[in-house]
């Protein structure tokens, strides 16, 4: 996995660097035995369709890109995000997925990696003239 600032690269923190944070963090255990390439490269990914405006070369910005790429891959590895199952497709008109009863559909970013990112994040704004 190549890895910031390596060209190319496609994720912001090592694998071991990962698993030293999730040492430090609790309800961490999903991570220990799951694909923590895939997951983070996946995380990498979910992260890089936010609205950032972040600087890697600043260390700060970085720290937080590092954090939230971890928190994003716990939130996926948990969730299982791609794997929910729909029991019906409407496309007349609306689109409409409905799911099973019992599921409820988890949010797509993590709480956690979200509150991190926050101060980086870019809101659009609406102008409106008359």
């Amino acid at each position: 996995m190549i890895v910031y600032p390596n060209e190319n690269y496609v994720s912001w923190i090592s694998e071991d660097d990962a698993d030293q944070y999730f040492e430090t963090r609790l309800n961490a255990g999903t991570w220990d035995n799951a694909n923590k390439e895939a997951a983070l490269m996946t995380a990498f990914r979910s992260i890089n369709e936010l609205n950032l405006n972040v600087d890697p070369t600043e260390t700060d910005q970085l720290t937080a890109l590092k954090q939230a790429q971890c928190e994003q891959a716990l939130h996926e590895l948990k969730s299982d995000i791609d794997g929910q199952a729909i029991s019906g497709l409407t496309l007349g008109g609306l689109l409409s997925v409905k799911m099973p009863a019992d599921q409820t559909s988890p949010d797509r970013y993590s709480k956690r990696a979200i509150s991190i990112l926050r101060p980086y994040m870019v809101v659009g704004t609406v102008t409106r003239t008359r």
